[in-house]
């Protein structure tokens, strides 16, 4: 065989074992309740009245979403009984930071304490006015966690490159894996491109730090702006960015996808062409 034909062979022998390893994927897929956007910011219904919904649909976890909770004590409480009914695991999503004026938020007790409340194995937040990691802050989180050993702190990359881009957050989770603080990174496949970073690079740095992903995906308009799109019709390769990943690091898609019924549609379509 010549040996550009050889070549050809091997390369094609290789695109057919990713696109092998792409199609067979087990990973766990879940549902933030972002999905539901239009009847939750009306405030007129819970989001522990979609877990059934997210459940009979194949999905197999729900991330709440505090910004959507009204009655705090209560909702958390009602959410905890009715995942148990159907067995499904909770994730917490709180739109706050790690860091606040360079200190510990004061706050991140407050969150771990209403995620045992509600069954969550997850507390998600962003890094926040990160400056350094500082003995005091070292024997907070220290504290933190031994308060609540099953609860994992996860932080997102964010739309802001102190916060979002994969130096940023692999020199922070680096410092704090050298202090033994079991923190684990959100990798959310579309706030990359808002730093004009690349998904598929950027998961490639942060892999090894990940536990879980949020996914979404953006496209840039004619005017230079970017807008929320389906998974097969933004700027992103979903399924190349998440084949970067291991098929144990569950994701959950997050954006707003319209009123129930449209978003049911939605995660159906989406879901077929991840699984």
């Amino acid at each position: 065989m010549a040996k550009g034909s050889s070549h050809r062979a091997n390369d094609f022998r290789t695109t057919r074992f990713l696109m092998e390893k792409r199609n067979n994927m087990s990973r766990l897929l879940g549902v933030n309740t972002l999905v539901f956007n239009e009847e939750l910011s009306e405030g007129t219904v819970q989001q522990l009245t979609y877990i059934k919904t997210i459940k009979e649909l194949g999905f197999s976890f729900v991330e709440i979403r505090r910004e959507f909770l009204r009655n705090l004590t209560e909702e958390l409480l009602e959410t905890k009984t009715e995942a148990e009914r159907f067995q499904m695991p909770l994730y917490y999503s709180v739109p706050s930071v790690l860091f606040e004026s360079r200190e510990i938020n004061p706050a991140l007790t407050t969150y771990f304490e209403e995620a045992r409340m509600m069954g969550a194995i997850q507390v998600k937040v962003t890094l926040g006015d990160y400056h350094d990691l500082q003995e005091n802050h070292v024997e907070s989180l220290a504290h933190l966690f031994k308060q609540y050993p099953d609860i994992q702190l996860s932080i997102e990359n964010d739309q802001s490159i102190e916060g979002g881009s994969a130096k940023a957050l692999s020199d922070f989770i680096f410092v704090a894996h050298s202090h033994q603080l079991p923190i684990q990174l959100t990798f959310d496949t579309g706030n990359v491109l808002y730093i004009q970073e690349l998904a598929e690079e950027a998961a490639v740095v942060l892999k090894d730090y990940v536990n879980y992903i949020h996914i979404k995906n953006v496209k840039q308009t004619p005017d230079h702006q970017f807008e929320l799109a389906l998974i097969g019709t933004g700027d992103i390769d979903i399924q190349d960015v998440l084949a970067v990943f291991p098929e144990n690091i569950p994701a959950a898609i997050e954006y707003p996808c319209g009123n129930k019924e449209t978003a049911i549609d939605v995660l159906k379509a989406e879901k077929a062409q991840l699984i």
